[in-house]
């Protein structure tokens, strides 16, 4: 089974009362953050991508724990860099896996499942990008990853393709650890499935893609929501977090602060979005670089940067204020429209 080698293994770094921290580098994107509440009953929030899987059982090791220890896995949503390691979960673990209600179902055969979501992927490259071989280098690069895992998994005897969770949640279950207890909030919009895990009495929230350091990807073209991203994002405005521990990146020093500014730098990009179109008319390449920077463009990012500003997009144009106009389909641009009848 191929498994992806770094130089060194992660420390864990303890970030609270029998709580670690994991950061896991992994092929794409940013680093993912694996939390450990080493209760009674040891439980995990996400386990990662599947090809890192070894990485996080060796630093784990470093604090007296192993993946066979682990009693609970939570997870947030189904993304690849976050639940790919549960298919082949039960060649390390008796731990019982959870996950929103459904999401399994919904899910399926994993493979195919990374079919359809880089299939959502290519709709939005294609509808952004006019030049055959730019659109066709981009696309490439995405699809490499995905066809590493395939080639690395599909005949493996150690990987049950098709997602399974033990438990499926729904909001106001309340999993007992041990000496702590774990709530879960449905937060849609970055994913249909999206959950938050908190601990009961302390504040905690683990807020897995919903709040990020910056702004994170919205795939409406898949089953990412902006209406729904917002009012999650709302939510968690009304609640007395004390901590929000994100999947990507550093911890807000004051949570309330990151979730308004994060709500607040959507509705900043919303109005640049408006702004331009009501000036001329944009295809989504160069609107989201001038949205967001032209940096985009060569950044990692560039397909989350696509996404979210599709996503505005759909708001205005199932609105009528804004027309698509279908150059060579499914390439498209759009236009304000000041008059409507």
């Amino acid at each position: 089974m191929q498994v992806y080698k770094y130089k060194s293994i992660p420390d864990p770094e303890k970030i609270g009362n029998h709580l670690y921290r994991v950061q896991i580098p992994q092929p794409f994107y940013a680093d993912n953050n694996i939390y450990i509440i080493d209760s009674d009953e040891p439980a995990m929030i996400d386990s990662g991508y599947i090809q890192n899987l070894g990485i996080l059982q060796r630093s784990l090791r470093k604090i007296g724990l192993s993946l066979s220890k682990i009693k609970h896995i939570f997870y947030t949503h189904n993304h690849i860099d976050h639940i790919s390691a549960a298919i082949t979960m039960r060649s390390y673990s008796d731990a019982k896996l959870y996950g929103m209600v459904n999401m399994s179902s919904a899910t399926g055969n994993f493979l195919e499942y990374m079919s359809f979501f880089q299939r959502g992927e290519n709709r939005i490259i294609y509808k952004a990008i006019s030049s055959p071989e730019l659109r066709k280098n981009y696309i490439q690069k995405m699809e490499k990853i995905r066809k590493d895992l395939s080639e690395a998994y599909i005949h493996s005897n150690k990987v049950d393709l098709n997602l399974k969770m033990d438990v499926e949640l729904v909001e106001g279950d309340v999993i007992d650890i041990g000496d702590r207890l774990i709530g879960f909030l449905h937060t849609p919009g970055h994913n249909l499935w999206h959950l938050t895990p908190y601990i009961l009495g302390e504040g905690t929230y683990f807020t897995g893609d919903l709040v990020l350091g910056n702004i994170s990807s919205i795939y409406a073209e898949i089953d990412g929501n902006l209406a729904h991203y917002l009012k999650s994002l709302e939510r968690l405005m009304n609640i007395p977090i004390k901590r929000l521990l994100p999947a990507h990146g550093e911890e807000p020093s004051d949570p309330g602060k990151a979730i308004k500014t994060l709500h607040k730098t959507l509705s900043i990009l919303e109005r640049g979005v408006i702004r331009r179109l009501k000036q001329k008319e944009y295809d989504l390449h160069d609107l989201a670089s001038e949205a967001m920077g032209d940096k985009v463009k060569e950044n990692p990012y560039y397909i989350v940067a696509l996404a979210i500003i599709h996503a505005i997009l759909l708001k205005w144009i199932e609105s009528g204020d804004v027309r698509v106009i279908e150059v060579d389909p499914p390439y498209e641009r759009y236009r304000w429209i000041d008059d409507k009848l």
